[in-house]
C-alpha cells in the first residue's frame, strides 16, 4: 500500500513539474523539515563489512550543509578552495560529476567559518527551469538558476536588516512556499522577512523580537510558519507577516545556555515540540484552535539534541542528547506525555544526527568517529541493526544524512559520498 501511495504521489507531482517525484529531497531534512524520508524499498540491514560508495566527490570545500536532491542530481553548499572567505554552491549529476559550481556570498567570518545551510530547490515545469535558494553564513540570500547557476537575484539580508545572528552566523536553510521565500535575520528591524521568490522584492517584514536569530529553519503549521529565535518561539502569519503568538523558548529560571537553538521544531496536529541542546529542557506546546496562542503541555530534562535534529515515529521522539560538545547519549521520549522511554550511550560513540525512513527504520550519523548506523525505531531500547564508519573527508561529522530514491548521501567537510541502499529484490530500478 505504501508503495502504491508513493507511485500515485509521484505521478501527481510529476504532472506539475518535470521529474519531481515523491523521493526527491528539495530542502533541509525533507518535507517540512521533519527529518522523515519516504523510502520503504530499502535494505533492512547492511553488509557486515559496511556499505561501499557508488561515487565520491571531494571538491565541495569545507561545510556542514546537507545536499538537496532533485531526480538524483545534487545541490550542496561549500567553501571556495581558492578563496575561503566565499561560499560556493555545487551542482552534481547522477554520477557525482560537476555540472556547475558558483560562488554565492561571504562565509561567516568568525567562529567556524564554513558553509552551513542546505539549499532549497524549486523545480520548474521542464528540466533546468527551476530555481535554487541559498542563505550564506554571512547573511546573503540568493536565487540561482537550476540550469546553469546564474544568479537571478540576491539580497544582503544581514546588512539591510542590521541582522543579529548568533555566535556562529546564519545557518538557517531558506523556506519556500508558493511565491515567497523566507529567512530570519534577527535583530532590531525584523524577526522574519518574506521575499518574492522570483524577483527578490520584499513582500512583508515581521516585527522584530529584539533578540538574535537561531540556527534553525521555520516549519509550517496551517497558515503559519513556526520559528525559534535566540530566546523566543513564535508563529508568523504566512500571508501577512503578523506575529500570531510568541512565548519564551526556555523555562524561566533555567541556567542552561538558552539562547542557542539549532533544531527545527517538530510538529504534529496542534502540537509543537521545541528541542535545544546544552541541557535545555524540551518544551511541548499546544496551539489554540484559533492559532493565536499556545500553552505548555510538558517538559523533559533528557531530550536536548545539540544540532542533530530529532524524528517523530509512531508517537515516539528519537534523538541524541547533549552531555558536552563532544559527547552525548541517545534517547526516546513519548510524544503525548513527555515520558522518557530510554536514555542510553551508543557504545563509546557520541551524539549526532538522525533521520527516519517511513515508520520502519532510522539512520543515525554520530559525530565522534563518524559511525553511520541503521536502526529500528524501538521505544524499549536503542536497536542498532547495522553500522559502518565513514572515513572520508575531514573535520566534523555534522552534516545530516539524506535518503532519496533509495540512495544514501553522507557528507563530511569537502567530501560527499552516495551509497545505493535499495533492496534490489523488490525490482526497483
Amino acid at each position: 500500500m505504501k508503495r502504491l501511495c508513493k507511485v500515485l504521489l509521484g505521478v501527481a507531482l510529476c504532472g506539475l513539474s518535470w521529474g519531481v517525484c515523491a523521493d526527491d529531497v528539495l530542502g533541509f531534512r525533507g518535507e517540512n523539515r521533519q527529518g522523515r524520508y519516504d523510502d520503504d524499498d530499502v535494505l533492512k540491514s547492511w553488509p557486515a563489512s559496511g556499505l561501499e560508495p557508488v561515487w565520491v566527490y571531494d571538491g565541495l570545500g569545507t561545510g556542514w550543509g546537507s545536499p538537496a536532491v532533485l531526480s538524483r542530481r545534487v545541490f550542496v553548499n561549500g567553501t571556495d578552495s581558492t578563496d575561503p572567505t566565499m561560499e560556493t554552491l555545487t551542482h552534481l549529476g547522477r554520477k557525482g560529476e560537476v555540472i556547475w559550481q558558483i560562488k554565492t556570498g561571504p562565509v561567516w567570518a568568525k567562529s567556524h567559518s564554513s558553509a552551513r545551510c542546505t539549499p532549497t530547490v524549486v523545480p520548474g515545469k521542464a528540466r533546468g527551469e527551476g530555481q535554487v535558494y541559498v542563505f550564506t553564513g554571512g547573511g546573503t540570500l540568493l536565487c540561482v538558476a537550476e540550469k546553469d547557476g546564474k544568479v537571478l537575484w540576491r539580497q544582503d539580508v544581514s546588512g539591510t536588516y542590521e541582522g543579529r545572528p548568533g555566535n556562529w552566523g546564519y545557518a538557517e536553510s531558506p523556506v519556500v512556499l508558493d511565491d515567497k521565500v523566507f529567512v530570519s535575520p534577527g535583530g532590531r528591524k525584523a524577526s522574519m522577512v518574506a521575499f518574492n521568490r522570483m524577483t527578490g522584492k520584499v513582500v512583508w517584514e515581521a516585527a522584530p523580537l529584539g533578540d538574535s536569530s537561531s540556527y534553525a529553519a521555520p516549519v509550517r503549521w496551517k497558515d503559519q510558519l513556526i520559528q525559534v529565535s535566540g530566546r523566543n518561539l513564535f508563529g508568523v502569519d504566512i500571508r501577512r507577516g503578523s506575529i500570531r503568538w510568541q512565548v519564551p523558548a526556555f523555562v524561566e529560571g533555567s541556567k542552561a545556555r538558552n539562547d542557542i537553538n539549532c533544531n527545527n521544531v517538530l510538529i504534529k496536529d496542534n502540537r509543537v515540540l521545541l528541542l535545544s541542546g546544552y541541557n535545555d529542557q524540551a518544551l511541548m506546546f499546544e496551539i489554540a484552535p484559533d492559532g493565536n496562542s499556545v500553552k505548555l503541555v510538558w517538559t523533559n530534562d533528557i531530550l536536548d539534541p545539540h544540532h542533530g535534529g530529532a524524528v517523530l515515529v509512531d508517537g515516539k521522539v528519537y534523538s541524541s542528547t547533549w552531555l558536552n560538545n563532544s559527547s552525548g547519549t541517545w534517547a526516546c521520549v513519548d510524544w503525548a506525555s513527555g515520558k522518557t522511554h530510554y536514555d542510553t550511550p551508543w557504545d563509546n560513540l557520541g551524539k549526532g544526527s538522525i533521520i527516519a525512513l517511513d515508520d520502519d527504520l532510522l539512520i543515525m550519523y554520530e559525530e565522534k568517529r563518524g559511525t553511520v548506523a541503521l536502526a529500528r525505531p524501538n521505544p524499549a531500547k536503542l536497536d542498532i541493526i547495522s553500522s559502518f564508519q565513514f572515513r572520508l573527508g575531514s573535520k566534523e561529522h555534522w552534516a545530516h544524512p539524506v535518503v532519496s530514491d533509495g540512495r544514501l548521501y553522507i557528507r563530511r567537510g569537502n567530501v560527499l559520498a552516495m551509497y545505493d541502499i535499495r533492496d534490489k529484490s523488490k525490482g526497483k530500478d
